[in-house]
């Protein structure tokens, strides 16, 4: 979890040739719409506009009372800057960021292990809005890698490096960045160390940026990534997003066909989550640990959970109170080895709150029922999963599990995504005559898929449509669709 920090503070001087404190607070107001945990540090005069809200938390700040604001001693001014714009109360605010992004870390309202910094007007320079709110509240909600210190810009390290001191420099967009605790203490304690002997080396206050720059190319070491002022600036790197895999198997795959899937796996993501129930419907019996997962590297990368046998549906069930609710979560089949660049591709195409889907487009045209299929794997967010216990499982879902989970995703609302990733050869290592592995004991063979999708339609009054969507059925009377 992410909690965001910004800052709209007094500075005390006419700024009526810049943004008013009305366009200011009209573009905070998107970031209060993305429901991220954010903390706002304010000044007294402008107490009585704050938007009140569960996910936000205000804390009194005036300029003056900053530690960067005492640094920062008779100075000169950069020569080549907007005087009307860059001031010196301007900059010394800027050169802040870090110093409140640590006492927002201090206060930890939120209990996050992410912190980042967010300018309060950054929506000025954004624009699709939508798309920026739904990234903003899907980052916020993200399980990320640690460590990480990740910090958009427009040039190239050392370009500009000369004149730190007399122009501004876009090494950083300055706007947005975003780190894990311990990466963001750095930050701050080089920052209390740098800041007062570059104002003393160069006689310059200056813009925030151009210190950042000062501090990388005296050791301070970041997650640069390519960026401008517009929306690109809170794009961050997709491989940041942590990943968790979720499958089930069966007794006659739990050697070797299931091994061969976890080890496509446990590379690519952070965890595996393999539900081995207690006892199957299907196959009489015990069942038996194999001795692999015991064994490194599995004791540390699988956890198994015993359970309940809820059939092919266990690999979306039998895991939901072990996943961390805040990971994305790679749903599987255990017949399956997938290539090593598949998570990583799939992050890529992140942008909201949602479900990614494998060969979306394909399925689409030639469709059983429904765009979710789990064989190709998909990607969703552990949060949506969290209706799973009491949504209903009817006996025929069993032999069903894609078409009951695009049931459950269509009656809860959510979005199903492109991946973008369509032929076979760019999901699994291993083909059989050019098309997936069928593994033993399939429910494919059992030939049942058809009336299996037909009694489940009559179960949930809806209906699949041609194209993968679905439609409320009689005795209903809307027609909403996906």
């Amino acid at each position: 979890m992410v909690t965001f920090v910004t800052a709209f503070l007094d500075l005390r001087e006419d700024r009526s040739k810049d943004k008013s404190p009305d366009t200011c607070f009209r573009h905070f107001t998107n970031l209060v719409a993305s429901g991220i945990s954010l903390v706002v540090f304010l000044s007294k005069s402008y107490w009585s506009r704050r938007i009140e809200s569960p996910s936000i938390r205000y804390i009194l700040c005036e300029l003056d009372e900053l530690q960067t604001y005492k640094e920062v001693t008779a100075t000169a001014l950069p020569v080549r800057r907007t005087e009307q714009y860059d001031t010196r109360s301007f900059l010394t605010f800027l050169n802040g960021k870090v110093e409140l992004v640590k006492r927002a870390m201090d206060a930890d309202p939120f209990h996050s292990s992410h912190f980042a910094w967010i300018d309060f007007s950054l929506f000025h320079v954004i624009r699709d809005t939508k798309a920026a709110v739904d990234y903003l509240r899907m980052l916020g909600r993200s399980r990320l890698a640690t460590p990480c210190m990740v910090v958009p810009g427009c040039w190239s390290k050392g370009e500009g490096a000369d004149s730190l001191a007399a122009a501004v420099n876009w090494r950083f967009c300055g706007g947005f960045f975003l780190g894990d605790r311990a990466s963001l203490e750095d930050f701050h304690a080089r920052y209390r160390k740098e800041f007062p002997a570059f104002l003393a080396e160069s006689g310059t206050l200056t813009w925030e940026v151009n210190v950042w720059h000062a501090l990388e190319l005296r050791g301070w070491a970041c997650e640069w990534y390519t960026a401008d002022h517009n929306d690109s600036i809170l794009r961050v790197p997709p491989h940041l997003f942590q990943v968790v895999a979720s499958l089930t198997t069966i007794p006659s795959r739990l050697g070797s066909s299931c091994r061969k899937t976890v080890d496509s796996l446990i590379a690519q993501v952070e965890h595996v989550y393999l539900s081995v129930p207690t006892a199957y419907k299907r196959f009489p019996g015990s069942v038996e640990l194999p001795s692999y997962l015991m064994e490194a590297p599995y004791k540390d990368k699988v956890t198994v959970v015993r359970g309940e046998d809820f059939g092919p549906a266990t690999k979306y069930k039998g895991a939901l109170y072990q996943i961390p609710a805040d990971a994305w979560v790679f749903v599987c089949d255990d017949d399956q080895e997938y290539t090593p660049t598949l998570i990583s591709q799939m992050k890529s195409r992140i942008h909201q709150i949602g479900v990614y889907q494998n060969r979306y487009e394909l399925i689409r045209s030639s469709t059983s029922g429904g765009l979710i299929h789990g064989y190709v794997g998909n990607l969703t967010h552990a949060t949506l999963l969290q209706g799973l216990p009491t949504f209903p499982l009817p006996e025929c879902a069993s032999h069903v599990d894609d078409q009951w989970m695009s049931i459950y995703y269509f009656v809860n609302g959510v979005s199903i995504n492109p991946t973008g990733i369509e032929e076979y050869k760019d999901l699994f290592q291993t083909l059989e005559n050019n098309h997936e592995c069928i593994g033993a004991d399939s429910l494919f063979a059992l030939g049942t898929r058809a009336d299996r999708v037909r009694e489940l339609e009559a179960t949930f009054c809806v209906r699949f449509r041609a194209g993968g969507g679905l439609a409320v059925a009689a005795p209903l009377q809307s027609e909403a669709t996906v």
